[in-house]
């Protein structure tokens, strides 16, 4: 069962296709609602007008408002990963900077529900869930690498994944809240991204690892040539992958 679907799944008791396609309309429905009216503007009563449930259905299957907003962000954004395709390994940076520019189009086709997304970021209130709901899709981009990284001893001494990916994940969406302001161009929004992760990355990691990701930021700061690589085969399957250095 892929991700996304596994999604549709909790909480169920018993399933069925019948069933599967109405939680599959009610996320949907609920991410547009999102969208055009932010989680703080999103009202149960008119998901259950357009998705055509009663309350309680929707109370009965999700929980909470919390919990069903959660879902339909992780099932959206599960949904948009697993219909891509990937060129590169995603243990490896190219695998990591491939994901991100994959992920640009999308961002900039659906600006109104990543607004939203980075709000629920950026909220002193919202719950654990909406938070960790949030981050998911980001820390599927950068998790493989990170590990990978430990793995082969490039993480400096002290420095943990966790620290390493959460760093770069609160990196990323300060990234996105400028883009979300207006304040950086969509042609300029995917290179910002790409200079906060190898900065960040370079002072975090040692040894070939970071002769790696200063290889890529002095490239992704000089002429971007490196960069055209990975963006001329991004989104394209290859079977056998290339592996790390």
């Amino acid at each position: 069962m892929h991700l996304a679907d596994s999604i549709l799944n909790e909480n169920l008791i018993y399933s069925s296709p019948k069933i599967f396609e109405r939680r599959r309309r009610i996320l949907s429905t609920t991410r547009e609602l999102i969208a055009q009216h932010g989680y703080d503007g999103f009202s149960i009563r008119e998901l259950c007008n357009q998705a055509k449930v009663a309350p309680q259905t929707i109370y009965k299957a999700f929980e909470s408002k919390e919990r069903l907003v959660s879902l339909s962000i992780r099932h959206h954004f599960s949904s948009f990963v697993e219909s891509q395709h990937f060129y590169y390994d995603k243990k490896t940076l190219q695998g990591a900077i491939e994901h991100l520019i994959v992920s640009d189009d999308h961002m900039h086709d659906s600006r109104k529900f990543v607004i939203a997304v980075v709000a629920i970021y950026f909220s002193q209130t919202a719950d654990q869930d909406l938070l960790v709901a949030a981050r998911t899709n980001i820390l599927g981009t950068l998790l493989p690498w990170a590990i990978e990284l430990r793995e082969r001893g490039h993480l400096r001494v002290g420095m943990s994944v966790e620290t390493f990916v959460h760093s770069v994940v609160g990196l990323l969406f300060t990234v996105s809240l400028d883009w979300c302001r207006g304040d950086i161009s969509n042609d300029e929004f995917i290179f910002k991204k790409l200079e906060a992760l190898l900065s960040y990355a370079s002072g975090a990691t040692r040894g070939a690892g970071r002769r790696e990701i200063d290889l890529y930021l002095t490239d992704l700061l000089g002429k971007r040539r490196l960069f055209e690589e990975i963006k001329a085969v991004a989104g394209q399957p290859q079977l056998d992958q290339p592996q790390p250095a």
